[in-house]
């Protein structure tokens, strides 16, 4: 086992040199700073692809191969970047053979992970939120399906607000609403949000509430801009957070995004997926 551990290790390191020698190259923008670019590969870019969440203390990541049927979470440590825990499948067997086969975005909130589920059996789209004790990232009975009518092509993202405890989500392609939902009462709908400021929403893939304000990572097809939007959570007003330079030509793929506060000021964490090469945790501060 050990000698495994160790030519794993060196395998890992070569990947992560290659990686990091052959990739496109981040850099900040008029809007915000690149403060660090960590480069996960192989088995720790499964498990991280999509989704990512912190408690202050860790960070959850999950990541989702539809062909192969994993449907991960993971947990890491936020200081050291070690991994200390893993579920490589979280969606349990009855659920994939309802057709879910994808985990996207994730939110944690009072020690659970609330994460959006979504799949495609029979050529239409199922989607949910489940709930995941964040100890263990064991599925905890939390099942919540959303309706057709709102979700016709998925749930890709879930954020539950630190103080109210209301979950906000919002379908894949030309969203114009975001519906709100209270985790404390069987996630009842409580309102929806009409948008304003953008046309609509489009390939968001993962949303953070920090200190009241609605944080969305925005997949612009856009070459190597990609975009974060902040979004009023009691009006739905739209606008620009900031933009990001990941570098190369649409090679990158921005997925969820999580907030952490350094210095009393806000540190802004996206995951940026090539998979080709891995998966890249970036972090920023506005400018």
């Amino acid at each position: 086992m050990f000698i495994f551990r160790a030519v794993w290790a060196v395998i890992s390191a070569i990947t992560i040199l290659i990686t990091v020698n052959t990739s496109p190259v981040a850099s900040d923008t008029a809007d915000a700073q690149l403060l660090s670019s960590e480069t996960f590969v192989l088995n720790e870019a499964l498990v991280m692809g999509q989704g990512i969440s912190n408690d202050g203390e860790y960070y959850y990541t999950s990541g989702s191969i539809a062909a192969i049927y994993l449907t991960s979470l993971a947990k890491y440590d936020m200081e050291t970047l070690e991994c200390v825990k893993k579920n490589i499948v979280a969606i349990p067997f009855e659920y994939m053979q309802m057709g879910y086969n994808h985990i996207g975005g994730i939110s944690y909130y009072n020690s659970k992970i609330y994460a959006s589920v979504e799949g495609e059996p029979d050529d239409k789209y199922i989607a949910s939120i489940m709930t995941f004790d964040a100890e263990t990232l064991k599925f905890d009975g939390g099942y919540y399906p959303l309706p057709y009518e709102d979700y016709d092509d998925g749930v890709p993202w879930c954020a539950v607000d630190p103080d109210s405890g209301l979950l906000y989500a919002s379908k894949w392609t030309d969203a114009k609403k975001i519906y709100v939902y209270d985790t404390a009462n069987g996630m009842s709908l409580v309102k929806t949000l009409e948008i304003s400021g953008f046309d609509k929403l489009d390939r968001i893939q993962g949303g953070e509430i920090y200190n009241g304000v609605l944080y969305l990572s925005f997949d612009c097809e856009e070459g190597n801009v990609k975009k974060v939007l902040n979004v009023n959570i009691e009006t739905g007003e739209t606008s620009l957070a900031f933009l990001r330079d990941v570098g190369g030509d649409n090679d990158i793929e921005a997925e969820g995004i999580t907030v952490k506060t350094v210095d009393g000021q806000p540190v802004f964490c996206v995951l940026d997926y090539n998979k080709a090469i891995g998966v890249f945790l970036r972090s920023y501060k506005l400018i």
